[in-house]
């Protein structure tokens, strides 16, 4: 009889705009597991599906987008405004993606990889450290983040110093993750610092 083994699990977190995402992406093309849990949490709402069809049933057919999926400028207003259907939100998404992330774990065993990576840009926030064999924080330059975000995402200043507000510090995440990747230089130096700590990772 063949027996599976659950993968380690690894954490890499990091703030708006800090290259976490690169990091993850860097890693993947390198041939390992990265699970992105934010676009798990996306696809929940931004994918015509059962997770639509219960924020619909739970909000009203006016939180349905025209294109199928959930109007996301809508629902923001409402669940800023309401804690309990921002709790019922977080309910509905969060099921789903830890199902998602159960899937993906179970292809990991069944395909024999030893690990994965969890990208969590609320890791930290959710104090899911307990999960991970180590966790992972990306840190940059609080201007070069802010930068980045408006250039890349069309974002104001505002908004990216609304969502910075609303994360853990960068001091809080020096204390509390096991490594860290520092993205103060180039791709190329980003990319040989991130595979270097994800090797120290897996020996802790």
């Amino acid at each position: 009889m063949s027996t599976t083994t659950d993968p380690v699990r690894l954490g890499l977190t990091g703030g708006i705009g800090s290259g976490k995402s690169t990091v993850g992406a860097l890693w993947r093309q390198a041939g390992h597991r990265v699970i992105d849990l934010d676009a798990h949490s996306r696809a929940v709402l931004d994918v015509p599906g059962d997770g639509v069809e219960e924020a619909v049933a739970r909000f009203g057919e006016e939180y349905r987008g025209a294109d199928g999926t959930i109007d996301r400028g809508a629902m923001a207003r409402l669940v800023f405004a309401d804690d309990r259907a921002r709790s019922d939100l977080e309910r509905i998404v969060l099921t789903r993606v830890d199902e998602a992330v159960a899937r993906e774990e179970a292809e990991a065993a069944a395909a024999g990889e030893p690990w994965v990576v969890h990208d969590s840009p609320l890791l930290l926030e959710k104090s899911r450290e307990g999960d991970y064999r180590a966790v992972v924080a990306v840190l940059a330059r609080r201007e070069d983040r802010i930068q980045r975000v408006m250039r890349d995402r069309g974002r104001d200043r505002a908004y990216v110093e609304s969502v910075m507000a609303a994360q853990v510090s960068d001091l809080e995440r020096i204390r509390r993750a096991d490594l860290l990747v520092l993205n103060t230089a180039g791709r190329d130096e980003l990319a040989r610092r991130a595979l270097h700590v994800l090797g120290r990772a897996l020996e802790v």
